[in-house]
């Protein structure tokens, strides 16, 4: 009965523990800044513990007025410390959606997998980390 009284105990404390901390939090939030993918740059940030994207900045004038602060990317769950599955994204150019996964990569860049169906078939987008500041036009 003492064993089990403090193994019961220990649970509760971890479960506490890890609660205060936001482990989900935590995780989504490495990811946050800004990035470049060809000629847009999104914003990513944490959403309900998931990470999300919004348009920020976009070379075309013509879709700027259209696309600018729209959310394309959401509910991305961190699955490892450097990977991300179950996410969407919208293609603002046709208004389709698209399932989506990301990893980092090595040299800092992240790895985007957009996809329909499987991931293998899918086409893989990569990211870099810009400063929004060098941007003019900004949404």
């Amino acid at each position: 009965m003492f064993i089990n009284r403090q193994w019961w105990l220990a649970f509760f404390v971890a479960a506490l523990v890890l609660r205060g901390f936001g482990a989900g939090n935590a995780a989504a939030s490495s990811m946050n800044g800004t990035w470049r993918i060809e000629n847009l740059v999104l914003e990513i940030f944490d959403c309900q513990q998931l990470v999300c994207g919004r348009i920020v900045w976009i070379g075309d004038q013509a879709l700027r007025a259209a696309q600018c602060g729209k959310t394309i990317v959401w509910g991305l769950a961190q699955a490892t410390p450097t990977a991300w599955k179950g996410g969407a994204i919208l293609d603002p150019n046709d208004g389709k959606t698209y399932r989506l996964s990301a990893t980092f990569q090595p040299d800092g860049e992240l790895r985007a997998r957009i996809f329909l169906g499987i991931e293998p078939l899918g086409e893989t987008k990569m990211l870099k980390r810009v400063d929004l500041d060098t941007f003019s036009g900004r949404c």
